[in-house]
């Protein structure tokens, strides 16, 4: 009687649908003619399947999770940013087990894991597919190398956990010099949106105005010495950054120096949040609250 072999399994997560809607369409392209086509050719000893592909009865949650906990490899569609994709990605990233991020092209990828490799696949031409197989087949390789290390949001924190356990005086300076200048790049590159968003009304909404508002909290934000501003779009942009969360009104933005006040009355701390995530991107600020 031949030995049976036991198989692997790669599970598919991302937005699914309903029959003929959009999103199965897009889950169906991905799964059949980019994903199932790398793992016959390839990777001959896994089985993929998706979670309504599923035929063993039961729950279908647990199978999921079961799935998630379980496989081998996980390959995680981020398109639609559905939230139950997004639910499973976070208990995959829980046990650090290997999983790959992909996305359709023109997708933005939320902050929160935009610095971790997403694979990027098209559909306009022939040619996309080829190439979205070719990236996919090497991200493969490597996940299941044995010297891969998992890397992903939980990871990260947990290993900076472990440093702030241990790390010298020393360690923790640079530490902080190297997260500031990572903050620096991260406002950089993301799109600048604040611009859009804020209409020539908001922005020339007058001082007095605003200062007439219960105990309103002002900040006058500047580049700092040696700061690169290549435009008002770019310092819009680093301060929109620096303020998420906030709630806020655009007050004035001239000769280089932008205004805003607080839309409540927030504590202390929040002003301090505030004002050091300005001045780690090298902005100059300062706060004047008005009774």
């Amino acid at each position: 009687m031949a030995k049976k072999v036991d198989r692997k399994k790669c599970f598919v997560v991302g937005p699914i649908g309903a029959d003929d809607s959009e999103d199965r369409i897009h889950a169906d392209w991905l799964l059949e003619m980019i994903i199932q086509p790398v793992f016959e050719e390839h990777f001959k000893d896994f089985d993929v399947t998706r979670a309504d592909k599923i035929s063993d009865p039961g729950r279908i949650d647990a199978q999921v999770i079961s799935s998630l906990l379980d496989s081998e490899l996980v390959i995680a569609d981020l398109t639609t940013l559905n939230p139950n994709a997004f639910y499973e990605i976070g208990i995959r990233h829980t046990v650090q087990r290997p999983i790959i991020h992909m996305h359709l092209e023109g997708e933005r990828i939320p902050f929160d894991i935009a610095s971790f490799r997403s694979i990027k696949f098209d559909r306009k031409r022939p040619k996309d597919l080829i190439a979205a197989r070719e990236a996919l087949r090497l991200s493969v390789m490597a996940a299941l190398d044995e010297a891969h290390q998992v890397d992903n949001p939980v990871t990260f924190a947990r290993g900076r956990v472990e440093f702030d356990k241990t790390a010298t005086p020393a360690e923790r300076v640079v530490q902080e010099q190297l997260e500031a200048m990572m903050t620096r790049l991260e406002a950089l590159e993301r799109p600048r949106s604040l611009a859009d968003r804020i209409s020539a009304k908001q922005l020339q909404i007058p001082l007095d105005r605003a200062a007439r508002r219960k105990r309103a909290v002002g900040i006058d934000i500047r580049p700092g010495e040696g700061q690169s501003i290549y435009s008002d779009t770019d310092m819009i942009g680093l301060i929109s950054d620096a303020l998420q969360g906030v709630e806020y009104t655009a007050s004035s933005f001239s000769n280089g120096v932008y205004s805003i006040f607080l839309e409540q009355d927030p504590d202390d701390q929040v002003v301090m949040v505030v004002l050091n995530r300005l001045r780690n991107l090298g902005f100059i600020a300062h706060t004047a609250r008005y009774a």
